[in-house]
């Protein structure tokens, strides 16, 4: 029931606005129409001699004229064989019928007598409307004004059919007009279709000015639309629709000014077939573009098939107009006229439906627009049916305009409350979409860093039977587990920065650290490409004043991305002054970027790149922390040359003076209570702390009493290598972004000659992120602790690590225990019974015998041993004992060889050799009943010693050789216990392994190399 009210009220709505339109016409008409008691002609005359000529209106010079089939002379045209010539008939004006006139020329001939009571100097006008085709005016035998030029030949002949206005000044009490016709272009007859106006100068002025008076408005009103779209789509909408609307606007205006005055052609000097060609065209422009703009405004009914076909139509009388001859398209010109109906009245009525429909609010006005289309349509209609004129009508046009202005401006407001819905609704998304990547990027943090973990342990087990081609994709697989990390953090991150809860924690930097530091936390990316990056900035360049962490997160988003479009090349960083700020580069060889990638690189979640598997985020976050900073990010790149990516961040020469500025953010008070946690002992600890900012090092040392720890500090990674060298240390603190080589680096290097567990190691990082540690750990940290520094947290991790190490060398000192240990109660009873056996048959050797075999027992149970390392010349001691106590037992079946350079002073871990020799002589040559040989030999290099141990023995079964060359320290196998200590001491001190060669039935050769730094 509602839906048919809102339909009727919207028919009637049609209803009363055509009623409405038609009323205004009417009224419009109204104005212009002669009285009713105006004369009308007879005979050919026009008597108003007993009237006044009225000032406000124009008579029409309607009724009979005469015409003569010829082209008759106005100054002889009064003689009476003339007038009464039986070739002179009526014609009455406007002519409805033209085929009553044969011929393609002729006069017409009217007398019009005047009031004898008018003045004689009267002003008169007289308007010729367009005949068809030529006219030429004549009043008391004078040619006052012409259309065309008119002749009885097609050769002298040419056509206009253009309207023209005389004004003239009779003295006379009547006057002769003589109006001569010919048409030689179209098949109609010479015939005035329309109204001949005679009136007062006055009263002719004043209709002509109210006609142009309303043609101007039309014409203001189109041209104020058509400059409109020309501005439209030059500043806010470039697509050729908007070009379209100009044109349709343009062209009704030259059809309103061709139909009003035909004569605006003639500077084309155009015949009179192409000028009315001309005009058909426009027309038939004018009529298409309405369509397409109706088809425009519409909504549902845009695309309708019979949209297509009109297109089709109208193209084909676009292209019959140019070709066909004029005389056709005369014949022709009822199809046009099919054609501009069929076609407006299905627009109309589209228009009219989708309004009774409510598709759109702005739909009313599409309806008014297509009603006063109309409306002009049906007069037009009547006119050319009717013969009637009627004057220039501008409020269709002022309607059709405003129907177009208010659908535009509704639809400016429709499309501005709907865009602003759809902005509601994409920031309520946008915050649903953050919140549920926020949300999501945490809950993916555990699986994902258990799957890394998993992973790892996988990669690291030596005993996985993982072919080298899984290994290597298991390492892949553990890659790409990090890099999704890196996208959790840049979520996380891009949603903080957004809410604005991201802060900064600025302090004193060193560029040159933080560039070293992101280096080597970089290069599990770089391994299969051949990159090399390098930093150019110089060791004396200013600090700057920024967030760590942040720098840190900034440098690793840009390297990273570098090294993703580089695949092989350079990476070069530098840095220089400009305006108090810092500039940094970073400067790459790889695949570069258009101008179309850099335009989106700061959009949220582009790549730029179609196969960049990454999220989109590392540049803006970079680019939106640079702008925390205060700096600003650029990026300059050419495709397939490289990119330069540079930004600025501010230099810290204010804060220079005060550093304890940065500090006390850096390291967080201790508590009182914390004193409680450390035991007192009476030991001191070395502690060595490697920081390249000397007052976080004098910080640092201040935590840690003087009483209880040693510590020295050193402010480069090559100082830090140098002081290893110099003493043992029993923890080392190291920060991880330094210059030229890093912290990461200096571990790396560190554990080439130290264990984890004969030297801790802490590490200071800025970032806590599980990927930024898990590189810590990788490169061979002990353990971490992030900034700014909690200082008990600095302390009790520090403890823990020293207690740990001294926990483990007291392992080793059981171990060494162990050894010793392994002196096998029959080796005591059989030494003895050889002692005892000798007393009877040889004291001396019984003698010497006892005395090695107490020198044995001393350097077995020395506490030396328990040491990490032994003079060479106490360990060959002990070496001898043993031997000349099993010479003595085993007689011709041992024999000894010493190859040895002198002199050699060397350190070497306790009881190496001696467990090496008692290894050949208890599982190499005793194994074989005629005994064998046992060679120690020990050469000087210049830069180590190479002690080597040498039997001609059994050999070493395959099965035992693999498993004491494997390195697996669990192997619990009876045999090789002693070399397996040795190996495991040498590999903890010397970061290097014992070397072992064996063959079955031919011996065993055992070395290992003491470097001599």
């Amino acid at each position: 029931m509602s839906l048919f009210k809102n339909t009727a009220s919207r028919v009637l709505t049609i209803v009363l606005i055509f009623i409405a339109l038609t009323i205004l016409r009417l009224l419009w008409l109204s104005y212009f129409l002669p009285s009713s008691n105006q004369p009308v002609a007879h005979g050919g005359i026009f008597d108003i001699r007993h009237q006044q000529l009225p000032e406000d209106e124009v008579l029409h010079l309607n009724g009979e004229w005469l015409y003569y089939p010829d082209l008759v002379d106005p100054l002889t045209i009064n003689d009476s064989t003339l007038n009464y010539s039986s070739s002179v008939n009526r014609q009455t004006i406007p002519i409805k019928d033209a085929g009553k006139i044969a011929q393609s020329y002729g006069t017409y001939r009217l007398k019009i007598q005047l009031n004898t009571n008018a003045a004689k100097d009267n002003h008169y006008a007289i308007r010729i409307p367009a005949v068809s085709t030529a006219s030429a005016l004549y009043i008391n035998g004078k040619l006052v004004g012409q259309s065309g030029k008119v002749a009885s030949n097609p050769q002298s002949h040419r056509g206009q059919a253009a309207p023209y206005t005389v004004y003239f000044t009779n003295v006379q009490s009547e006057m002769d007009l003589v109006l001569h016709v010919s048409n030689f272009d179209t098949s109609e007859s010479p015939t005035i279709s329309k109204r001949v106006l005679f009136s007062s100068a006055t009263a002719m002025i004043h209709h002509q000015q109210v006609t142009k008076l309303s043609l101007a408005t039309i014409s203001i009103m189109l041209i104020i639309f058509a400059l409109f779209s020309i501005l439209v789509f030059l500043f806010i909408y470039r697509k050729p629709i908007v070009l379209l609307f100009t044109i349709g606007f343009l062209l009704p205006l030259a059809d309103e000014l061709i139909t009003f005055d035909r004569s605006i052609l003639d500077w084309l000097h155009l015949e009179y077939a192409w000028s009315f060609k001309l005009s058909s065209v426009i027309y038939l422009g004018a009529s298409f573009f309405f369509v397409q703009f109706m088809r425009i405004l519409l909504v549902k009914y845009r695309y309708a098939k019979c949209f297509q076909l009109f297109f089709h139509l109208y193209a084909l009388g676009a292209l019959l107009i140019v070709l066909l001859p004029i005389k056709w398209l005369y014949i022709s010109n009822l199809l046009f006229f099919i054609l501009y109906a069929t076609s407006f009245l299905f627009v109309v009525a589209f228009a009219l439906r989708e309004y009774i429909e409510n598709q759109t609010q702005s739909s009313v006005f599409i309806a008014l627009t297509a009603l006063s289309t109309t409306n002009g349509v049906i007069w037009g209609l009547i006119k050319s049916i009717y013969v009637f004129d009627i004057p220039v009508y501008p409020l269709d046009y002022l309607f059709i305009m405003l129907g177009f202005s208010g659908y535009w401006f509704k639809r400016f407001f429709e499309n501005t409350e709907q865009i602003k819905d759809l902005v509601a609704k994409l920031q309520k998304d946008d915050e649903l979409k953050d919140e549920f990547l926020s949300s999501s990027s945490q809950k993916l943090w555990d699986p994902m860093n258990k799957m890394i973990t998993l992973g790892q342990s996988i990669y690291d087990n030596p005993n996985n039977k993982l072919v080298a081609e899984d290994q290597e994709n298991l390492k892949y697989l553990i890659d790409i587990g990090r890099s999704m990390s890196f996208t959790l953090n840049d979520i996380l991150d891009y949603t903080r920065l957004k809410e604005g809860n991201l802060h900064l924690h600025k302090k004193v930097i060193s560029i040159q650290g933080a560039v070293y530091g992101v280096f080597d936390m970089l290069r599990f990316i770089t391994n299969g490409k051949q990159i090399h990056m390098n930093s150019t900035i110089a060791q004396s360049f200013p600090t700057i004043l920024a967030d760590e962490k942040r720098l840190i997160q900034i440098l690793f988003n840009l390297l990273h991305n570098a090294i993703k479009y580089t695949d092989a090349g350079s990476i070069e960083i530098s840095a220089h002054i400009e305006k108090n700020m810092a500039v940094i580069h970073i400067h790459d060889t790889g695949l570069g970027m258009d101008d179309s990638i850099q335009s989106r690189l700061f959009s949220p979640y582009e790549q730029g790149n179609e196969n960049d598997d990454g999220i989109g985020l590392g540049l803006l976050i970079s680019k939106k922390l640079i702008e925390l900073h205060g700096g600003t990010l650029k990026i300059h790149s050419i495709p397939n040359k490289g990119s330069d990516v540079y930004f600025t961040l501010p230099l810290a020469m204010e804060y220079v003076k005060d550093k304890h500025y940065s500090l006390k953010h850096e390291i967080t008070a201790v508590p009182a209570e914390e004193k409680m946690l450390a035991s007192i002992t009476e030991k001191q600890f070395k502690i060595l702390m490697v920081d390249d900012d000397p007052v976080n090092l004098t910080i640092m040392r201040s935590l840690f009493a003087s009483t209880e720890y040693a510590v020295k500090t050193v402010t480069s990674s090559e100082m830090a290598l140098a002081a290893l060298k110099d003493s043992d240390w029993d923890l080392v603190i190291i920060d991880a972004m330094m210059p030229y080589i890093s912290g990461y680096a200096l571990i790396e290097m560190m554990r080439e000659h130290y264990s984890l567990l004969e030297l801790p190691i802490l590490l200071l990082t800025a970032r806590k992120y599980p990927e930024d540690v898990y590189i810590g750990f990788a490169h061979g940290a002990n353990d971490y602790v992030t900034k700014p520094i909690n200082a008990l947290e600095l302390k009790v991790r520090s403890r823990a690590l020293i207690d740990l190490k001294y926990s483990i060398h007291q392992q080793l000192q059981l171990e060494t225990a162990w050894l010793q240990a392994q002196i096998q109660p029959h080796f005591l009873f059989n030494t003895l019974n050889t002692i005892a056996s000798l007393s009877t048959i040889d004291t001396d050797r019984m003698v010497n015998l006892l005395h090695h075999f107490g020198e044995y027992l001393h350097a077995s149970f020395d506490v030396r041993n328990l040491q990490r390392i032994v003079p060479l010349k106490e360990e060959l001691e002990l070496v001898n004992s043993y031997l000349y106590i099993e010479q003595q037992r085993f007689g011709q079946l041992l024999h000894v060889e010493w190859d040895i350079d002198s002199p050699i002073n060397i350190d070497i871990p306790p009881i190496s050799i001696q467990n090496l020799v008692e290894n050949a002589i208890r599982h190499g040559v005793l194994k074989q009943e005629k005994g064998g040989t046992v060679c120690i030999r020990i050469k000087d290099a210049p830069d180590f010693v190479a002690i080597s141990v040498i039997d001609n023995g059994v050999g070493i079964d395959p099965t035992i050789l693999h498993e004491l060359q494997s390195g697996n320290d669990h192997k619990s196998t009876n045999s090789g216990i002693g070399i397996r200590n040795t190996d495991l001491r040498l590999k903890r001190i010397y970061g290097q392994r014992l070397h072992i060669e064996s063959t079955l039935n031919k011996g065993t050769t055992i070395s290992f190399r003491i470097p001599k730094n």
